[in-house]
């Protein structure tokens, strides 16, 4: 298989049903990934194919399931993308599925709110962190935790086994002497500064053994430091380590071995309840389950169980921080191969025996799981559903609004002006839709005049994308980023700015419903009232108004706030004489801000790398004659 940086080649078609029927007959015989679109070009449903003519091909034949007869009414267009092999053609779909989440496709539920234990083992004195998602760089994870509760568990576990530190890297730059932690025996004392690295780092790879499941590894290691320990007549080390052994038991005798072979693998069960479908992983390591985790995927109610299985494998495991040497499933897969091929797993259907049993619970446990949800789903849904209504009732829209995108701005005195564009889908949050500008009106306040730029600038690439897909043949609808147009748009303020942010969309001859949610008392505004809408308080559509007006705020002022902030570090540390961006960069990342960097004293300066005493002289000298 070629590397994934190889050039594909796309083509598009659009047109009605019939007139993709027909182009059909020129599609190449590759293997290859195939998008049918809408006709406002929003992806419905991603799919690959060894032979693409024949694959797509049948979606315009004959006795279609209910599913696919949806899809295919909807469709307005179709792209194709030919790759050299089944195995890329895997890669690409679970890519595209990922990105553009289409609505005809199996989804697990977006898992980047999920959080991860993650271990930097380039730090000096490496911690155990928790963080929300998982970056390529050169660090440790592991999780997701999709249960917040296992996660505290498994925290307050490796604190009772392991000494490592807890402390920021600020902190301990400053520490003057040792503490608490280190008093008790929960930390070997970086701070202390008689701690060498090889010593601390037999900890951190004791954790992460730990977090990988290999305990009995921990538990040997630990028994032969303990008996060092003794030998050397250091007893109450000794005692210390017993003790972590102590707690080390206690964890490994609640998990019950069921394998004797020893192996790492995963189990996964499966429930159903109409659109949603509920996968349990039972991860086996050494042999013992050491846990459960909980998915669910959406848009499974016509599919096939194997076909559920075989999504969830695709687009949990490329993504995952552990992945075991084979996986445990209830039904076949019919491209167990290619699935093989992409994740390095092995795939197995157990017959009969332990695996089977163990099949089996891994579906009462999914079955457990969807009856817990469900109940709660279908009332968050129907709430939804309902707020979607009624706001579309109040603002007297011909349907309820799907695509709602809220714009906010955010400055100091027209200073670092920027403002944020976030979009509700369905009436949930669509991060990856999100978008950030920074203002060309700089320099003063005008509320006005940038919604106006902002809506000018997103609305008048839209319109040019549309005209590249639509017209030129210069885009493909999955590049582009503007060309979808929301079914309402909310900005922050009163009237006036829904006066100014009309006068663009009639400039641009767009007729898309646009109102003005006023913070003060919560008030709608519309342009053909003279009197706001003022909605009950404890209504759901107003509660969908805030929320998306407070989430527009928040991106807002949290680009406006690292626009200052970046300014602030250049126009202060800049100033001083023989410090430059990369010296100024590790003064930040070790005192955090420049506030820090200020209050620091001539010590705390030597400690951080590059500083010297004569360029710790020259920072705090700057700062005391610019107090």
């Amino acid at each position: 298989m070629k590397s994934n940086s190889q050039e594909h080649i796309w083509t598009g078609i659009t047109g009605d049903r019939e007139v993709l029927a027909e182009r059909t007959k020129d599609l190449p015989t590759s293997p290859g990934v195939y998008v049918f679109y809408d006709q406002a070009g929003e992806v419905l449903y991603v799919g690959k194919g060894a032979n693409l003519r024949s694959r797509v091909r049948s979606y315009f034949g004959p006795n279609l399931s209910t599913k696919t007869e949806a899809l295919m009414e909807k469709v307005g267009g179709l792209e194709t993308i030919i790759v050299d092999s089944e195995a890329e053609a895997l890669i690409l779909e679970c890519n595209l599925i990922k990105k553009h989440r289409p609505r005809y496709n199996i989804l697990l539920r977006d898992d980047k709110n999920y959080p991860y234990l993650r271990i930097d083992l380039e730090e000096e004195w490496p911690r155990v962190n928790v963080v929300r998602r998982m970056n390529q760089d050169g660090a440790r994870y592991f999780g997701p935790f999709t249960k917040s509760g296992s996660l505290r568990e498994t925290l307050s576990l490796l604190r009772r086994i392991f000494p490592y530190r807890t402390c920021s890297d600020a902190y301990l730059s400053q520490a003057s002497r040792p503490c608490l932690d280190y008093q008790i025996g929960r930390c070997l004392g970086p701070c202390t500064g008689d701690l060498d690295r090889d010593t601390y780092m037999e900890t951190i790879d004791g954790v992460i053994k730990f977090l990988e499941g290999r305990h009995k590894d921990v538990r040997d290691t630990l028994s032969a430091r303990m008996q060092q320990c003794a030998e050397n007549l250091d007893f109450e080390g000794a005692a210390r380590i017993r003790d972590r052994i102590s707690a080390l038991d206690d964890v490994t005798q609640k998990q019950k071995i069921v394998l004797s072979d020893m192996k790492d693998r995963d189990l996964l069960g499966l429930a159903r309840s109409g659109k949603l479908s509920f996968v349990a992983l039972l991860p086996v390591r050494e042999g013992k389950i050491m846990g459960k985790e909980g998915f669910v995927l959406t848009g499974t109610e016509l599919d096939e169980d194997c076909e559920i299985i075989s999504a969830f494998v695709s687009q949990y495991y490329p993504n995952a921080s552990f992945i075991p040497k084979e996986v445990v499933v209830p039904v076949s897969l019919p491209d167990a191969r290619e699935i093989s091929e992409y994740t390095g797993l092995k795939i197995r259907v157990p017959k009969r025996g332990v695996l089977k049993d163990l099949v089996s619970m891994a579906n009462d446990n999914a079955r457990a799981m969807m009856q817990a949800y469900v109940p709660r789903y279908e009332r968050e849904t129907q709430e939804t559903v309902k707020a979607l209504r009624d706001l579309a009732d109040a603002l007297e829209l011909p349907e309820a609004p799907r695509r709602i995108e809220c714009y906010d701005i955010s400055n100091t005195s027209g200073k670092e002006a920027v403002a944020s564009m976030v979009l509700l889908l369905d009436g949930k949050p669509d991060k990856s839709s999100y978008r950030r500008f920074r203002m060309k009106t700089d320099g003063k306040p005008d509320d006005y005049g940038m919604i106006q730029e902002v809506l000018w600038r997103r609305f008048r690439r839209g319109i040019q994308e549309r005209d590249a897909i639509e017209k030129e043949g210069k885009m493909s609808r999955r590049q582009s980023k503007f060309a979808i147009f929301p079914d309402l748009i909310i900005v922050d303020g009163g009237k006036g700015q829904v006066s100014a942010g009309k006068q663009v969309l009639d400039e641009l001859e767009l007729d898309i419903p646009i109102a003005g949610l006023a913070e003060r008392n919560e008030e709608i505004f519309l342009l053909h009232r003279s009197e706001p809408v003022i909605l009950p308080r404890d209504s759901g559509a107003l509660f969908l108004l805030i929320r998306i007006r407070d989430e527009a705020h928040r991106f807002a002022l949290s680009y406006h706030r690292d626009l200052r902030d970046r300014k602030s570090i250049g126009t202060e540390l800049s100033q001083i004489p023989g410090l430059g961006p990369q010296k100024s960069k590790e003064l930040l990342k070790v005192f955090g801000s420049v506030d820090a960097v200020k209050s620091a004293s001539y010590e705390d300066l030597l400690k951080v790398k590059g500083i010297g005493p004569k360029l710790a002289s020259s920072i705090l000298e700057y700062f005391d004659t610019h107090r």
